[in-house]
């Protein structure tokens, strides 16, 4: 890594360079160790989650065949857990692609609009304690990652969910601003504080507050999402105050 600086004289000219060459190879070293790290445990995890819910699975099916509510809904519960916790390996093992460049972006041509009610969908039929409302613009063509910016919307969903009270709702919007496809997404939670909101999106930023105490996470959802957006030549942004709610962005370029 080099850092520097030039010193111009009394004309403009510039007269000297200044240089400080600093050897990072063990930190770079370090970086690959952690994200090899990362990459194995995150496979070596996902194994017996796959088999796990494979299991549950088939003992729904029993459940539901036998008619005995009671064990369908604990399994059901059990399934829901199994699925946070292996999207939560993937956020981290996206995180270690990402920063590795190894992260594979695979373009397509794709309707937000569907995108997002597929996603949508996913929600409804898991959750109750919240009302999803949604609009979008017909035809809203971006170039995307289907996979990719299918989790940037989920994990915007998930949020929304989270840091908000149960029976309360979730707006969500697909629209058209100039040459860019918008989507939109508004709670009625707990809110961000002017301090804490332009760091959100930072790797493993955590809101520190008593509020955030008995909400689980790491901080890797909002910086994945927006690493994701970039890559997309997208931007991402929020709009918050504390007891007020959350509303977050993100817009793509629109394609013919």
């Amino acid at each position: 890594r080099v850092v520097g600086k030039v010193k111009s004289g009394n004309q403009g000219k510039f007269t000297s360079v200044y240089a400080v060459l600093m050897d990072v190879s063990d930190q770079k070293r370090d970086e690959q160790r952690k994200n090899d790290f990362i990459t194995i445990v995150s496979h070596e995890l996902k194994t017996p989650l796959t088999s796990m819910k494979g299991y549950i699975q088939v003992l729904q099916l029993k459940a539901k065949k036998d008619g005995d509510s009671l064990p369908e809904k604990a399994l059901s519960g059990a399934e829901r857990q199994i699925t946070k916790m292996t999207d939560m390996i993937n956020g981290f093992l996206n995180v270690s692609r990402l920063e590795s460049g190894k992260l594979l972006i695979n373009f397509e041509r794709q309707d937000l609009g569907a995108l997002v009610q597929t996603e949508i969908e996913e929600y409804v039929t898991t959750i109750s304690s919240h009302t999803i409302h949604a609009h979008c613009s017909p035809s809203l063509m971006v170039n995307a990652d289907r996979e990719k910016l299918g989790h940037v919307i989920n994990n915007l969903i998930g949020n929304a969910i989270k840091y908000s009270s149960a029976n309360t709702n979730v707006y969500i919007k697909c629209f058209k601003d100039l040459q860019n496809a918008v989507y939109s997404i508004k709670d009625e939670g707990m809110g961000i504080g002017a301090e804490d909101l332009p760091r959100i999106f930072e790797r493993y930023y955590r809101v520190e507050s008593s509020r955030m105490a008995t909400v689980s996470g790491f901080g890797v959802g909002l910086y994945l999402s927006a690493e994701i957006i970039k890559v997309h030549g997208g931007k991402i942004w929020a709009e918050s105050a504390p007891g007020e709610g959350s509303t977050f962005f993100f817009s793509l370029p629109l394609i013919d």
